[in-house]
């Protein structure tokens, strides 16, 4: 694929989404979150639903322009988003939280209405490399049902986890609920491919290898009624707790990239829980019996994403044609024309 260089790319799309409303500053932050999801491997969750994000804040489904407050009550810290950019409104409140945990340890944070947060993993990592330990979940509109269901029946909600590690990259890991991120079918769709069996299902229950059929039905849960189990986790933690409203009564279309949920999170540090020796000394015990037991090729989460985002920020960021193609559709939207040159 041709490559764009990182800096650039983040660039054009910070003026981008300013070109859709957002505040110029915080539209450079957003753009730049998406385009180090990209550096690091996730190509389904980074530039790559910059498009929809775009359309929504044209349309006002997104507000570029958010009224965010804070409350913090019964040692929960709450962040009203107003339907704020998730890239941006999200990791202004990890940064509140981060703030919190420098002297309370532990800080639970519930976001209410805020905008899809995409790749997780991007908040945890930004609190790991702040030496903090921290958990990300969002709830999702319906996306995921077991075998036979007749349509989705739970968001695959997914989950993030990082911790930092002493002289090493962080340990970093992303996931959802389903046995693959649905937007890996939405990139089979957009470039013309089958999927794998067992990755989802079509409107009738049956399994399916069609991408558009698959989109129509639902995910399969990992691990059967395990991944489901992590749904209905979520659903609590992310959903319930942060009094959204369910996704069938809110108009929410199954699958489509949520605009008003509830995501939680909480961020704690080690040096205050733990002690910062103790703490360092246990996580880099354990990583040496794994890599011992894994192998020479053994890697913990995190690892590989360092070591490709190290690369890729340097060499520039590889875009698909179908990408660059949504791209060019932002720049009529928001007339800023795509002018980038692929190197």
């Amino acid at each position: 694929m041709p490559t764009y260089p990182a800096s650039a790319l983040s660039a054009w799309l910070g003026r981008a989404f300013a070109g859709a409303g957002v505040e110029p500053s915080s539209a450079l932050d957003a753009a730049k979150v998406l385009v180090r999801t990209n550096a690091r491997g996730i190509e389904t969750h980074g530039v790559a639903r910059a498009l929809v994000y775009v359309q929504k804040l044209k349309t006002g489904e997104l507000n570029p322009r958010p009224q965010v407050r804070y409350e913090e009550r019964h040692g929960v810290l709450h962040c009203y988003a107003d339907a704020g950019l998730g890239q941006i409104v999200g990791m202004a409140a990890l940064h509140a939280a981060l703030a919190r945990a420098a002297t309370a340890g532990f800080v639970p944070l519930v976001l209410h209405d805020v905008g899809h947060l995409a790749a997780l993993g991007m908040f945890a990592l930004r609190a790991a490399e702040a030496g903090m330990v921290a958990f990300v979940t969002q709830s999702t509109p319906p996306v995921m049902a077991l075998p036979g269901s007749q349509g989705a029946a739970i968001g695959n909600n997914p989950i993030a986890f990082a911790s930092p590690v002493a002289g090493r990259p962080p340990l970093v890991f992303d996931m959802a609920a389903s046995g693959v991120a649905r937007g890996n079918v939405l990139a089979a769709k957009r470039e013309n491919r089958p999927i794998p069996e067992g990755w989802a299902i079509d409107e009738q229950g049956r399994p399916t290898t069609n991408a558009e059929a698959a989109l129509r039905g639902a995910m399969l849960p990992m691990a059967g009624y395990k991944g489901i189990g992590l749904a209905m986790m979520v659903e609590c933690l992310a959903g319930s707790l942060a009094g959204a409203t369910p996704p069938a009564m809110a108009g929410a279309k199954p699958g489509s990239a949520p605009s008003r949920v509830g995501a939680f999170l909480f961020v704690a540090n080690p040096g205050l829980v733990a002690g910062q020796s103790a703490y360092d000394a246990h996580l880099a015990g354990w990583i040496a019996t794994y890599k011992k037991a894994t192998g020479t090729e053994g890697r913990y989460p995190g690892e590989r994403a360092a070591g490709l985002e190290q690369k890729r920020m340097a060499e520039g960021i590889p875009l698909a044609a179908s990408v660059v193609a949504e791209l060019k559709q932002i720049g009529e939207l928001t007339e800023i024309p795509f002018d980038l040159a692929a190197a």
